[in-house]
C-alpha cells in the first residue's frame, strides 16, 4: 500500500529552464520525509511513499481529474506564494474533500518574501490556516517551521501505516530533527 504525496504549485511556464522556488521547496520537503524512512525500508517493505504533482489526465476533464487525484492523495500541499488561481481552485476542492475523507491531510507553504508578511495576499477564509513559510537563499530552501511541516507529514505516514496493527512500526520519537532538512 502507498502514501501518496501530491501537491500544486505554480508550474513552470513554458520555455522557462529554471526550477522554480515553489518546486525546490516541495522536493526539499519530500526529500525530508523520505529520509526519515531510509532505515526501516528492510525491516518494513510495505512503506512506499510516492509522489505526484496535482495535474490532470488525458481523458477527463480537468475538474473531475484533479479531484480525483486529490481524493487520491493522503496529503496534497498547496504552494500559496504565487497567488495562482488554479492553485487555490484545488485548495478549495481538497477542503471540500477532506470534509469526507478522514485519511486526507491539507498542508499549505508560503515563500518568504522580504518585507511582505506571510498573511499577506492570503484569503481571509485561509488565514487560520497553519501555514510553513520557506524561503531560497542560492537555490538553498530553509524552512522557517522549525521542522513542523515535515514531522507533520512524518506522523501522518506513521499513522498510515500502523493502522490496525498491534504494535507500531515507526515511532514518531524517532524522527531525526537534523536542521539541515527543514
Amino acid at each position: 500500500m502507498q502514501f501518496i504525496i501530491s501537491s500544486a504549485y505554480e508550474w513552470k511556464k513554458e520555455g522557462d529552464t529554471v526550477v522554480s522556488n515553489s518546486e525546490l521547496a516541495i522536493k526539499k520537503i519530500i526529500a525530508g520525509v523520505k529520509s526519515q524512512f531510509e532505515n526501516k525500508k528492510k525491516s518494513h517493505p510495505e512503506i512506499k511513499i510516492e509522489y505526484k504533482r496535482l495535474r490532470s489526465s488525458a481523458g477527463k476533464t480537468m475538474l473531475a481529474s484533479i479531484m480525483k487525484r486529490i481524493s487520491g492523495s493522503n496529503v496534497v500541499i498547496f504552494d500559496l506564494s504565487k497567488n495562482n488561481r488554479n492553485v487555490f481552485l484545488e485548495l478549495g476542492i481538497a477542503l471540500q474533500i477532506l470534509e469526507t475523507t478522514p485519511n486526507l491531510y491539507v498542508y499549505l507553504i508560503k515563500e518568504k518574501i522580504k518585507g511582505k508578511t506571510i498573511l499577506e495576499d492570503i484569503p481571509s477564509d485561509l488565514q487560520g490556516y497553519f501555514i510553513s513559510e520557506y524561503e531560497v537563499v542560492n537555490k538553498k530552501v530553509t524552512f522557517k517551521d522549525q521542522g513542523s511541516l515535515r514531522m507533520s507529514i512524518v506522523s501522518n505516514i506513521n499513522e498510515f501505516y500502523n493502522k490496525g496493527l498491534s504494535d507500531n512500526l515507526l515511532l514518531s520519537d524517532e524522527i531525526n530533527i537534523d536542521p539541515d532538512q527543514n
